[in-house]
This record gives C-alpha cells, sequence and structure tokens, in this order.
C-alpha cells in the first residue's frame, strides 16, 4: 500500500514539474515574442508580400513598421509607408522623431477593399489602458504598405474621411504663406492661401487645427522664438476673423530649435522659416 502511495505521490510531484515547465516556457516565450519586434526588423533582408499578415517575421505589417520607428530606422520604415507626394522624405522623417505615434499595437483583423487597398483594425495600448484603432493600406509592388496621414497629429489611424480630401492642398497653400522680413505681416500674396485654409477647416469640422511656426537660425534664438510665435498668431487671428471658432485653433512657436534641413544655404533656410499645421479629429 506503502509502494502505491509513493508511486501516486511521484506521479503529481513529476506532473505538477511539467506544468510549471511549461508555465515557465510559456511565459519566456511571450516575453521573447514582445522583445523580437525591434530585432526582427534589424535582420530582415528582404520583404515582400502581398498579405499584409504574411510577413517574413510572422507579425503584421503595423508591427514592422513600428520595429523601424523604435530603433529610428525610418529609410526602412519609409519603404513600406504611403504619403502624399507634396512632401519631401525629409519632413515626414522629421514628423516621425517628433510623434508620439509608437505605443503598443497589434493587428487583429484584416478587411480587404475591392480595389485591393484594406483596413487593419489594431489593438491598440497606451499608458496602460486597451483600445482599437484603424489603419488604412494598400499594396504596392506586391508590398502591403501603410498610408500615413503627415497633416494629422496621430500619424495612421484612419476615420473613413481622409481620403476625400487632397492634403496636398492644405500642405501648399500653409507653405505659400509669406511674411515680411522680421515681422508677423502677411505679404499680399498670401491671402489667397489663407482663404483657401479657411476654406478646407471650414468644411471640414471634425477636425481641430494647431499652427506652429518655426525660423531659421539667423539671429538670436529668444527673438526668433517670439517671431515663430507671432508669425503662427497671425494665422490663427485671421482665421478667427474669418469665423472659425477659437475652440478649433491654436498655435505656438519653435523659434530655430526643429529645422529641417540644415542652414548651410538660403535656400535650406527659406525652407526652415515655416508654419506647419497639425490636424486633431474632435470626437
Amino acid at each position: 500500500m506503502r509502494t502505491i502511495l509513493n508511486t501516486i505521490a511521484l506521479s503529481l510531484l513529476l506532473l505538477y514539474s511539467c506544468e510549471n515547465n511549461v508555465s515557465s516556457e510559456k511565459r519566456e516565450k511571450n516575453a521573447e515574442a514582445e522583445n523580437s519586434e525591434v530585432d526582427d526588423v534589424k535582420s530582415m533582408k528582404t520583404a515582400s508580400w502581398r498579405n499584409p499578415f504574411m510577413t517574413p517575421m510572422g507579425v503584421d505589417i503595423s508591427r514592422i513598421i513600428r520595429g523601424y520607428y523604435l530603433v529610428g530606422d525610418f529609410d526602412k520604415m519609409l519603404q513600406f509607408v504611403v504619403y502624399p507626394e507634396c512632401y519631401e522624405s525629409e519632413e515626414i522623417i522629421h514628423l516621425l522623431r517628433k510623434s508620439e505615434w509608437g505605443y503598443e499595437i497589434k493587428a487583429n483583423n484584416l478587411t480587404w477593399q475591392r480595389d485591393s487597398t484594406f483596413i487593419l483594425n489594431i489593438k491598440t495600448q497606451k499608458q496602460q489602458t486597451i483600445g482599437e484603432e484603424q489603419y488604412y493600406g494598400k499594396i504596392v509592388n506586391d508590398t502591403a504598405k501603410l498610408i500615413l496621414f503627415p497633416e494629422k497629429i496621430d500619424l495612421f489611424p484612419y476615420f473613413g474621411d481622409e481620403l476625400s480630401q487632397n492634403p496636398c492642398v492644405l500642405k501648399e497653400n500653409i507653405d505659400n504663406i509669406e511674411f515680411y522680413y522680421n515681422k508677423a505681416i502677411f505679404l499680399p500674396k498670401s491671402l489667397s492661401s489663407l482663404e483657401m485654409i479657411y476654406s478646407y477647416l471650414n468644411k471640414n469640422r471634425n477636425y481641430k487645427a494647431c499652427f506652429i511656426g518655426h525660423t531659421s537660425d539667423e539671429g538670436d534664438s529668444a527673438y526668433n522664438l517670439k517671431l515663430s510665435v507671432e508669425r503662427a498668431k497671425a494665422i490663427y487671428e485671421y482665421l478667427v476673423k474669418k469665423g472659425i471658432s477659437k475652440d478649433r485653433l491654436t498655435y505656438e512657436g519653435r523659434g530655430l530649435s526643429e529645422p529641417l534641413y540644415s542652414n548651410t544655404t538660403q535656400l535650406n533656410k527659406a525652407k526652415n522659416r515655416r508654419v506647419e499645421i497639425k490636424l486633431t479629429r474632435v470626437n
């Protein structure tokens, strides 16, 4: 009888030990999976696929892109991103560096559209809060790519109305706003572009707009910061006078702290003297 009891006890002990080992292995695998996202993209040599879920790494396209984002390899990241042709890659990389997009994401559903575009339902985790987003993408040269919306604060989330407006119209008009030298007074040729921005915001009332002023490196940093704020404020005030609600508009200045290009040529300096617009969807 004692022998039988000893055998049963030994069997239970072995079973408990095996279960603990399995649980430990599962925890280790889960930890490895969470940490492998960045390592995978570092080692990836080729990546061409038609199905956003069938990637060489075994994870969806959104996580591959996020992996490149996290390691700061924006050149490779942009190989799997579609953005409006009116933006230069330097501008997109600048936006990515300043964005807070890189929160934890994982696609959990794929919906194909008739034109071979697709929508990914994305599970998100931001500061211990679980949520859901949609990303929009398409197949380009046999490779799945996600659409990036550079005019928006949230660069990738898709709400369904983004494609009805050409973002280049907005960007080209904001780029065409010019001021008198060292002043926050519009040049007369800027008025038509200001009217176009007003028209855009008046039609798209589900978005708020923030105007961000920038300068080149000429002159004192404190003076440039003040000038960048005043120029962004001038656009804000123009739109308020036209009838856009103050609740939908904000402005700020960054001075010379965020150049797009090295201030080594007059052309680059001119490009660095700019006002950006960032849109946020109103819930």
